[in-house]
């Protein structure tokens, strides 16, 4: 059985992919900061750029985000990591751990899709109980060919 064609969509090749990722090991987790960051896969096209070590810069467009933080507690505390964008914290976008008397370690992760109407820079932020160490930090950032 066959029905109506619909539209077809661009000709051409498909462009390549857009994405970066950044990450951290053996970091101490210090109440209050930004999270500091390494490139570990760097973006050619500039749309995702690193102006110092706890942004991450990102041009207009749509964006997927994944974030994994991990750390150890002696004691028990919490860990609370916050993402920014577009100028503001994104508390409900955040990760929360609480970890037991005798400590334990910790780790949480997030999976989120940023709407960048204009230049911004994305950031995450500890707001845990205590310090911890070891931190482990892994990011990974994707364009999405969606248009604004």
């Amino acid at each position: 059985m066959e029905g109506p064609t619909g539209p077809t969509g661009a000709e051409g090749p498909v462009p390549d992919d857009v994405f970066a990722s950044f990450f951290n090991f053996q970091y101490p987790l210090v109440r209050g900061s930004q999270l500091a960051l390494f490139p570990d896969v760097t973006d050619p096209t500039g749309a995702i750029t690193q102006p110092s070590q706890t942004q991450i810069a990102l041009e207009p467009g749509y964006y997927l985000i994944s974030y994994k933080v991990s750390a150890i507690f002696q004691r028990a505390n919490y860990m609370q990591v916050t993402p920014t964008y577009n100028g503001a914290p994104r508390l409900e976008y955040g990760i929360y751990f609480a970890t037991s008397t005798d400590g334990s370690s910790a780790c949480g992760s997030s999976f989120l899709i940023v709407r960048a109407p204009a230049a911004t820079t994305f950031s995450l932020t500890y707001s845990g109980s205590a310090n911890a160490t070891d931190g482990e930090i892994n990011v990974t950032i994707v364009k999405l060919r969606r248009p604004l």
